[in-house]
């Protein structure tokens, strides 16, 4: 087996927490000896525990990438754990703990990050060189964006996220959300992201507002919560489409939400690829989706989707509308796009290829054990 220790710094849930999350759920316990590192008071506590995989809780690691206690704490858990491969999150303090350790580096990237230049990029390129063995992109959008940073190309790996599929509900199921949801008999669109600037719900609503008032059985409901959430709710109300928009606050699982919706919108400036887009997906719910870097490889456009400018409220509308108009479209296109989060974004093949990543790893560096 492998010992693999995690460390992800994060006390709340977002991209990477869903990732090990979703990760802890299929790898091989037969292969692959777990061992996760959190901050105390961690959202994924619970999570992990039930999902009967160790933990760690290590303090002054909480939301930060880098900290001196941060590196002495993690130390101090890698020569406990003894683990042939540390796999990070962001966390620099981690990578620097097991380059002490002289144990291998996993570091994943989940985001897309604005270029760097000059001497921040050379000292970019020579710190995260350094550190990590192989750094893993989650999608081809990511690739390129570390390879502008000067990560080495040798390092570079390419794993999409693996995405479990949503359990899809039967039709009277269905209909009984929609009339829990005052949407019986509407054309529901859905908006399932964190409510921040980079989202830019602002173009949804602007957009929902335009196909509205063309179309009147339109609704439009954006799942999930966030610092601009009453922003957003007098956004509608300004637009005078109040009444077409729902706001259901945060959402534990949004398996009702995602099966109640027609069509899946992502309205994203930038973004390194779309689990929403992918659950959707799962379910044969058509996207339309900004071309914001990582989503266009999530959608195809013309074939599972329509991908629109970013920013461009005019090309988002007309794509609603076009769905609207061709019902045969919409199925032909959510069931192209099941077929594809099936084939690209399984969960069982992203767990392999960090298997195969690993084993890889351990055979080249057989021997080093942590100091």
């Amino acid at each position: 087996m492998i010992r693999v220790m995690q460390v992800i710094t994060d006390t709340n849930i977002g991209g990477a927490g869903i990732w090990l999350l979703n990760f802890l759920k299929y790898y091989d316990r037969d292969r692959i000896d777990m061992t996760v590192v959190i901050p105390k008071n961690s959202a994924l506590k619970q999570r992990i525990e039930a999902l009967d995989v160790k933990y760690d809780e290590v303090e002054g690691i909480a939301d930060s990438s880098f900290s001196p206690e941060g590196i002495g704490q993690l130390k101090s858990e890698i020569r406990k754990i003894k683990p042939q491969i540390v796999h990070t999150h962001a966390s620099l303090s981690a990578r620097i703990a097991a380059k002490l350790c002289k144990v291998p580096v996993v570091n994943t990237r989940h985001c897309l990050e604005a270029p760097k230049k000059g001497i921040k990029r050379m000292l970019y390129r020579y710190i995260n060189n350094l550190l990590s063995d192989k750094v893993i992109a989650v999608s081809r959008a990511v690739y390129r964006n570390l390879l502008e940073d000067g990560i080495e190309e040798r390092k570079l790996e390419l794993i999409y996220n693996g995405v479990p599929a949503l359990k899809s509900l039967d039709a009277q199921s269905r209909r009984e959300v929609k009339i829990r949801l005052g949407v019986e008999g509407c054309l529901v669109v859905g908006i399932f992201a964190r409510h921040k600037t980079k989202k830019n719900h602002k173009l949804f609503l602007e957009a929902a507002k335009a196909a509205y008032e063309v179309n009147d059985r339109f609704r439009f409901l954006i799942v999930g919560t966030g610092s601009l959430e009453e922003e957003l709710k007098r956004e509608a109300q300004r637009l005078e489409i109040s009444d077409a928009v729902i706001f259901t606050g945060y959402v534990e699982d949004i398996t009702e939400y995602m099966n109640a919706i027609d069509i899946n919108v992502l309205t994203s400036d930038y973004e390194a690829m779309s689990i929403s887009l992918v659950e959707g997906m799962t379910l044969g719910k058509p996207c339309i989706t900004t071309d914001a870097g990582g989503p266009r490889e999530v959608v195809e456009n013309g074939k599972s989707g329509i991908v629109v400018p970013c920013r461009d409220a005019v090309n988002l509308t007309a794509a609603l509308m076009r769905f609207a108009s061709d019902p045969e479209m919409c199925r032909r296109f959510g069931e192209y796009g099941k077929k594809i989060a099936n084939e690209r974004f399984s969960p069982e093949e992203m767990s392999q290829k960090l298997l195969n990543l690993y084993e890889e790893i351990s055979v080249i560096k057989k021997g080093n054990e942590p100091v």
